[in-house]
């Protein structure tokens, strides 16, 4: 036999070799795609939705409402967050007041909603949700991080309904900053990573191998009992599919609200609390590792400037709490929402 026919048998072979191997691997990831698929029905069984499911244009809403009272408060949660990380502060509210926490549209227990999700569609949403729900206004809204934009819009888009707001370390000024967008990059590209992780079934298999180190920040804040739904849910790819849709999107959320809301006071006299947090995400921090440093005086004071929002304004700096308030500093935002509601009824 010619080397050269030598050569050819040994490529002949490596070539088989290598259809058997990517067959394997394609064979393996499809057993773990459907395997992931089968997972999510059972945690939905395993862990239902602890308020009602109501269909909004198409597709099931859920939305969780405890306690009485009027007004009502109305909690919008962050980018890449859901309801069951404000359980405490719910719980805890709900003991005299009418508290509503929901997931928007492909979080938590929400079927996914129609593409793009900016603002203004998860106003008309939320509106939509609470019309169908039964849940009458005036509303106490409270909107952390992203959930501070999307108040902001709808106290904008829907005066009437909204009795005040409390903003939790929400974005301002409405612009896109060089330093913005590198966050955004960063998240999408995590929110990326996590689609791929979760959508392949890999999660399930590499997460439980990390321990505890595996384990997001948030979810270690959470109740031990809350911990296991939490983290479940987060393993439906969904969950990040919308999230990276919010983050690319976001430039159209904040023209929207900045048009809305452009005039001098544009909230009139509406009673308003800015929640500020005395710490931010260090270099090098991530979810599952989170390191901090304080907030910049210059960034306390562009917080501030949210109470040229209205002339009934009060700015609160929470020294030591990160970005999540609600988890590291839930008896502030506690404490705010109270103040608020004796404000309001005054």
């Amino acid at each position: 036999m010619s080397g050269k026919q030598k050569t050819l048998g040994h490529l002949g072979k490596f070539m088989r070799a290598a259809g058997i191997l990517a067959l394997v691997i394609i064979t393996i990831f499809a057993a773990l795609g459907i395997n992931q698929k089968i997972t999510l029905h059972r945690t939905r069984s395993k862990f239902p939705a602890p308020g009602k499911l109501v269909k909004v244009e198409g597709h099931l809403m859920h939305m969780n409402c405890q306690g009485s009272g009027s007004p009502s408060v109305l909690i919008d949660a962050g980018n890449g967050s859901f309801s069951l990380e404000w359980t405490l502060i719910q719980d805890q509210l709900s003991q005299s007041l009418r508290v509503c926490t929901y997931d928007r549209s492909g979080y938590g227990w929400s079927e996914p909603g129609l593409l793009p999700r900016d603002g203004a569609k998860v106003v008309s949403e939320l509106h939509q949700l609470l019309q169908a729900a039964g849940e009458p206004g005036p509303y106490l809204l409270v909107g952390h991080s992203l959930g501070g934009v999307h108040v902001r819009l709808y106290a904008g888009s829907y005066p009437d309904d909204v009795a005040g707001l409390i903003l939790i370390d929400t974005a301002y000024p409405l612009e896109i900053s060089p330093v913005l967008r590198l966050q955004m990059q960063s998240s999408i590209g995590f929110y990326q990573v996590m689609n791929l992780l979760t959508r392949s079934g890999l999660l399930r298999i590499l997460g439980p191998l990390g321990g505890e180190n595996s384990m997001p920040q948030t979810a270690r804040k959470l109740p031990f009992e809350l911990q296991e739904a939490y983290l479940n849910l987060l393993l439906d790819p969904q969950q990040y599919t919308t999230a990276i849709s919010e983050m690319e999107n976001l430039p159209r959320t904040f023209e929207q609200t900045s048009q809305l809301l452009s005039r001098e006071k544009p909230l009139g006299d509406l009673p308003l609390i800015i929640l500020t947090a005395g710490q931010t995400s260090a270099s090098g921090s991530t979810p599952f590792d989170e390191q901090y440093d304080p907030v910049s005086a210059h960034q306390i004071k562009l917080q501030l400037e949210l109470a040229g929002l209205s002339s009934q304004a009060e700015q609160r700096v929470i020294a030591k709490s990160g970005h999540s308030v609600h988890l590291d500093a839930p008896e502030e935002v506690i404490r705010a929402v109270r103040d608020l509601i004796e404000t309001i009824r005054k």
